[in-house]
């Protein structure tokens, strides 16, 4: 039987934790967005985890530890770059949480121009079957306009985003910048690539259980290709019933 000492440890690890239980099940959805959600979340837990007067020696113990480990996990330069980018596209907490804006404005300003010389180094050796008399008057124009006007363009759109409000908590950021693709059609490619990554692995690991209940020992004999079209079905058969 446990004693006194142990049900009040217990009570305490149920006080200092429970706060923390809905920003799990918050990082741990597949109908929004979770990868930007993670440092204004940071933000309350941390404000969670500050001391109070009426918490007791080991109620503080576990909150300095807790704050101590998520410090620490997310201390790594190229994880926080990560999070900021994706924050810096959710227009729910671009102005109010981003730490290193500049940086993220100056690295998708660089990516920009990376992506315009591919598309140049594609349409070189496109053009290598025509003329040289032609080639000659085709490549000065690409190479000096299309990274300046393509740099112009990403500066435009940040100028435009920035001036933008803020929009609340409750909105969905894919809805917002589907309504605002023609606005910022830049921006918007990198919010489609970064608002899409998951902060945990919890949609993942539904995956594998889907498949451990597809693969039961009745059905032991499922080909590989069969038991990858159930899964398929079983996760997106809902959403095929919606478009139609």
């Amino acid at each position: 039987m446990p004693k006194d000492s142990d049900i009040t440890v217990l009570e305490t690890v149920k006080a200092v934790l429970k706060p923390l239980s809905p920003f799990t099940d918050a990082l741990s959805g597949e109908k929004h967005t979770t990868l930007s959600s993670v440092l204004p979340l940071l933000w309350k837990i941390f404000e969670c985890l500050s001391h109070e007067q009426s918490d007791s020696a080991l109620a503080q113990e576990m909150k300095e530890t807790i704050h101590e480990y998520l410090q620490h996990r997310y201390d790594d330069l190229q994880l926080r770059f990560l999070l900021n980018t994706a924050t810096c596209l959710n227009p729910r907490f671009k102005n109010s949480i981003v730490s290193l804006k500049d940086d993220v404005k100056q690295s998708l300003l660089d990516e920009v121009k990376k992506m315009g010389n591919e598309k140049e180094g594609i349409a070189s050796r496109v053009s290598r079957g025509l003329s040289r008399e032609k080639k000659e008057k085709e490549e000065p124009a690409s190479s000096s306009h299309a990274p300046l006007s393509a740099s112009d363009e990403i500066n435009g759109e940040f100028l435009v985003y920035d001036q933008m409000p803020e929009v609340s908590a409750e909105d969905d950021p894919l809805i917002w910048w589907k309504t605002n693709m023609s606005t910022l059609p830049q921006l918007s490619e990198f919010a489609r690539k970064y608002l899409c990554i998951d902060a945990s692995s919890c949609s993942s690991e539904r995956v594998c259980s889907t498949a451990g209940y597809i693969v039961s020992p009745r059905r032991s004999r499922l080909s590989q290709e069969h038991v990858d079209m159930l899964v398929f079905l079983s996760e997106n058969l809902e959403m095929a019933k919606k478009v139609t």
